[in-house]
């Protein structure tokens, strides 16, 4: 063992420990050398009569002088070697906590600490070991992004360079019919780009709700009011219950959210259906349930539906259409007035999406 091998905070550490312990031990032994003089000198001055054997009282002075010596530079060294196992003992974990946070810089998020105890070095190493967790989790969602964003893009893309490049070699005629469908796929890429900006927009750090008093049913009414139509050319019944609950809402988010789910009640359920809107005070929060009688959501996709770019069809077909952000959307800015949202499913009878909101 030398000190020489030592670096970085072990060594400080160590340093801090031998010289407080060594002020201490300096002092102590200063105080007891002094003490133990000073009392043998009044010794000597109280009995006279002792003179006779002064020669054995110097030498025993020596001694117990000497021993006390001895003792201090025993302890010091024994000091020396607590103090470097203790630093040892304190600084392994802080190091091992710095080494993994530096391989999480160069990327590799698998890294973890080990922890034991509940002190608060192993806190810390529990929090690093959650903070890798939680970004590897968003490294794997920003790669499953990419790779989502990437097939979104590349069929209508590859479908409309097909069509042109049928067109140019005259296979294919520019029909009316044609040319309706390139502004599909083409108002499909606005919508998926413009949702994309939206997401982008709302999980930003500074996104802030604008929030105002507002009764809830007018603005379950006024997104009502908005889809009401489609509904009729479809022939899917829509109905609601009145609740003359206020709160604080930011009336413009709020009925994205409403808008979004009602046209996606609309997408899966058939003509002759119904989709049933309803409000009402539960405990400290508002509820709103959105329930339809389409085609339903499998058990396995009801908490996969909130990711992005997820759909149930895993064809990826576009009987349904979307762009796959909309649910996303939706959670996000339920989340964002502190409230929760979720779906209930029963295949083929009902699908209910419940809405809890802080009132």
């Amino acid at each position: 063992m030398t000190f020489v091998k030592m670096k970085g905070l072990h060594a400080r550490l160590t340093l801090v420990f031998i010289l407080a312990a060594t002020l201490i031990l300096t002092v102590a032994s200063i105080v007891i050398l002094f003490e133990v003089h000073h009392h043998f000198k009044m010794f000597r001055m109280d009995a006279p009569e002792f003179r006779s054997i002064q020669p054995l009282v110097l030498h025993f002075e020596r001694a117990v002088l000497g021993s006390i010596l001895w003792t201090s530079v025993g302890v010091f060294i024994l000091v020396c070697l607590l103090s470097y196992l203790v630093a040892k003992r304190l600084s392994k974990p802080l190091v091992m906590m710095r080494r993994a946070a530096e391989k999480m810089a160069k990327g590799d998020l698998k890294i973890r600490v080990k922890t034991k105890g509940h002190d608060e070095l192993q806190e810390l190493g529990y929090s690093l070991n959650k903070l890798a967790s939680q970004l590897q989790k968003q490294e794997t969602a920003r790669k499953n992004m990419t790779s989502d964003i990437a097939h979104e893009l590349r069929t209508p893309l590859a479908t409309l360079k097909s069509h042109i490049e049928a067109m140019e070699d005259g296979i294919f005629e520019a029909t009316p019919e044609r040319m309706h469908s390139f502004g599909e796929e083409i108002e499909r890429l606005i919508s998926l780009v413009e949702d994309l900006e939206q997401l982008t927009a709302y999980e930003a750090p500074d996104f802030v709700l604008d929030k105002e008093p507002e009764n809830l049913d007018h603005v379950i009414q006024q997104s009502i009011n908005t889809v009401k139509e489609s509904y009729a050319q479809k022939g899917v019944m829509l109905s609601s219950s009145k609740a003359d609950i206020q709160m604080p809402l930011d009336k413009k988010r709020m009925m994205q959210v409403l808008i979004n789910l009602l046209s996606n009640a609309l997408k899966y359920t058939p003509a002759g259906g119904t989709v049933t809107v309803t409000a009402k005070k539960k405990g400290p929060k508002a509820q709103i349930v959105i329930a339809d009688t389409g085609i339903g959501i499998p058990d396995e996709d009801v908490q996969k539906v909130f990711e992005r770019f997820y759909r149930t069809e895993k064809s990826r077909n576009r009987r349904y259409g979307g762009s796959g952000l909309g649910l996303t959307i939706a959670k996000q800015l339920v989340e964002a007035h502190n409230g929760e949202i979720w779906i209930e499913s029963i295949p083929g009878e009902v699908t209910a999406v419940y809405i809890a909101l802080p009132l």
